[in-house]
């Protein structure tokens, strides 16, 4: 069985602008579903949320600074390095530099520091996205 849709996951609570990219936050919150599962007894922030986390920031930014008819699209992942868990009552801060394509203004790529509230590195991770017209095919 497929689905045509899935709900939609907020993986940032709050966007901020910055000089050279952008800074999201998310709470991790005990009672969201997806820790239930991960991992039974000892509930941690899946890994792929973080690179949501991620995604979700740079695509806001980025449809905020070029305008409401754009698409942000995730084009790759081209690294991702997990250094410590985020578990229930972390607050996860994505910091992200972006830069576009000097060569393709429809690509950027943003390199993000993440880091819990105690200030540890939880993830470094490396996207590369794709911008397009909402008319584009």
């Amino acid at each position: 069985m497929s689905r045509s849709f899935a709900a939609p996951l907020d993986a940032v609570d709050q966007v901020e602008p910055s000089a050279d990219g952008v800074t999201a936050t998310k709470r991790v919150v005990a009672t969201d579903p997806y820790l239930e599962g991960h991992y039974p007894g000892f509930p941690i922030y899946p890994g792929v949320f973080t690179v949501e986390s991620v995604y979700q920031a740079v695509r806001r930014a980025v449809e905020a600074d070029r305008g409401p008819d754009v698409r942000v699209e995730l084009a790759a992942v081209r690294s991702v390095r997990f250094q410590a868990p985020l578990l229930p009552g972390d607050v996860l801060t994505v910091s992200c530099r972006l830069t576009e394509d000097p060569e393709d203004p429809r690509r950027v790529r943003a390199v993000a520091d993440c880091r819990r509230g105690d200030g540890a590195a939880s993830a470094k991770v490396t996207l590369e996205l794709r911008v397009r017209e909402r008319t584009d095919a």
